[in-house]
C-alpha cells in the first residue's frame, strides 16, 4: 500500500476520532457539574419586619420595621465530587434589613446531571432535601419539576408557565407556590418563640377592629407579663425566568410572608405578619447571569456543532484523498520496472551472440588439409 494513502486513511481516523471525543465525552460532560462550580448570584430587596429590640424595650409603636432595604450574595460551590455525585454548598450573606434575614447556608448532595437530590457519600454530611435546590439542569425542559422549599421543608412544585424572550435570552418561566410551617433555622433564629400579653395587646392595635376584639378574649389569664407561645407560618411565590439552554436562572422574584401564630385552647390562631420579604435579582445579578448563558451557549455551539462538524469534513476529505491516492497509475514506477526489464533481456542475447561470433570465425578462416 502506497505512503500517501496510509497517511491520508490514518488522519481521517484521527480526524474522526478526536470529533467523537469532543461530541460524545467533553460535550455531555460540560453538561455536568464541574469540580470547579463556584456560582455567584446577587439580589437586592426590601423587608418589613418585627423588631425584637424595640419589642423588649416596649417601644411598640416602632414594633414594625417597614421596606427595610437589603443585598443578598448566594454563593453555589462544589467542595466534592463522588462519581455521578456533587456536593454543593450554598451559602447566603444578607447585609441590611436589620438582620433579621440571618445568612442560610446548606449543603447539597445532587446528581452531576439532573441536579435531583441523590444519596450523600460516605463520609460527607448534606441536608436532605426533595427536588431542586440550586436551580435547573442544563436543557431543562417544558414541564413542571419538584422544588424544595427551604422554608417550610417541604417539597413544592417549579411549575412551568410559558416560554417567552426575557433580558435579551430565551427563557422558560416557572412559578412555586409553597406554604406551611416555618421550618428554616435561619428566619426562626430571629423571631421570638413568645411574647408578653402587654406585646399581643400592642400589635392587636394595629389589626382590624373585629380581630382586636377576637384577641382581647383568647389571651390568657394572668397580667401582661404572661408569656404567650408563637408558632410560624411561611408563604413564598417565586417567579423565575430560565435559559432554554443552558438553565441558568438569568431573573427571578420572590414574594415571603411569616405570620405568627397564637395557640390558645380554641386551636392555633394568626396574628399578623412578622416579616415580609420581597427579593429580586439585582441589575448586576442579572448581567452576570446572561454571560455565564451566552458563554455557555458559545460553548456548545463550539465543542458541540462547529468542532466536531469541521473534523468530520476534514476526515471526509482525507478518505477522499486515500482512495484517489489508491486509484492514481503508477507511472514512475511503471517505467523504472519496464526500463530494467528490457535490458536484462538485452545483455544475455548480445553476449551469446558475440560469444558464438567468436568461435565461429576460426573454423571458418582456417583452411584444411584436403584443400592445401
Amino acid at each position: 500500500m502506497r505512503k500517501s494513502v496510509l497517511v491520508f486513511t490514518a488522519g481521517a481516523i484521527v480526524c474522526a476520532a478526536v470529533a467523537g471525543v469532543i461530541r460524545f465525552k467533553l460535550v455531555p460532560d460540560a453538561e455536568r457539574v464541574q469540580s470547579d462550580q463556584n456560582t455567584v448570584t446577587r439580589y437586592a430587596g426590601t423587608a418589613s419586619y418585627l423588631d425584637q429590640h424595640a419589642v423588649a424595650g416596649g417601644d411598640l409603636a416602632n414594633a414594625f420595621v417597614k421596606n427595610s432595604p437589603f443585598t443578598a450574595v448566594e454563593t453555589v460551590k462544589a467542595i466534592g465530587m463522588h462519581g455521578n455525585v456533587a456536593v454543593l454548598s450554598d451559602v447566603t450573606a444578607i447585609n441590611g434589613a436589620g438582620g433579621v434575614l440571618g445568612n442560610p447556608a446548606s449543603t447539597w448532595a445532587v446528581d452531576r446531571k439532573t441536579l435531583m437530590p441523590a444519596a450523600a457519600p460516605a463520609g460527607v454530611t448534606a441536608d436532605a432535601h426533595q427536588g431542586l435546590a440550586v436551580g435547573f439542569a442544563f436543557s431543562p425542559d417544558k414541564h413542571d419539576y419538584p422544588w424544595w422549599d427551604g422554608a417550610t421543608g417541604t417539597q413544592a412544585t417549579a411549575k412551568y408557565v410559558r416560554s417567552e424572550s426575557h433580558v435579551g435570552r430565551s427563557t422558560y418561566v416557572f412559578t412555586v407556590d409553597a406554604s406551611g410551617a416555618e421550618k428554616d433555622p435561619a428566619t426562626l433564629a430571629q423571631l421570638p418563640p413568645a411574647v408578653p400579653v402587654s406585646v399581643l395587646k400592642g400589635l392587636a392595635a394595629t389589626m382590624a377592629p373585629a380581630m382586636q376584639g377576637a384577641l382581647a378574649a383568647l389571651l390568657p389569664p394572668g397580667g401582661d407579663s404572661v408569656l404567650v407561645p408563637l408558632t410560624y407560618t411561611s408563604s413564598t411565590t417565586t417567579t423565575m425566568w430560565v435559559d432554554q439552554l443552558s438553565g441558568t436562572t438569568v431573573d427571578a422574584d420572590a414574594h415571603q410572608t411569616v405570620t405568627a401564630q397564637m395557640k390558645t385552647k380554641l386551636g392555633t390562631v394568626p396574628l399578623t405578619a412578622v416579616l415580609d420579604v420581597d427579593t429580586k435579582m439585582s441589575p448586576a445579578g442579572i448581567a452576570d447571569a446572561v454571560k455565564q448563558s451566552k458563554d455557555d451557549q458559545s460553548k456548545v455551539l463550539w465543542e458541540g456543532i462547529v468542532a466536531p462538524l469541521a473534523l468530520a469534513v476534514l476526515a471526509l476529505a482525507l478518505l477522499v484523498g486515500a482512495v484517489l491516492a489508491g486509484r492514481r497509475p503508477r507511472t514512475a514506477d511503471s517505467a523504472d520496472t519496464a526500463s530494467g526489464g528490457a535490458a536484462g533481456a538485452a545483455g544475455p542475447t548480445d553476449t551469446g551472440s558475440v560469444g558464438e561470433a567468436g568461435e565461429a570465425s576460426p573454423e571458418t578462416s582456417e583452411p584444411t588439409t584436403k584443400e592445401e
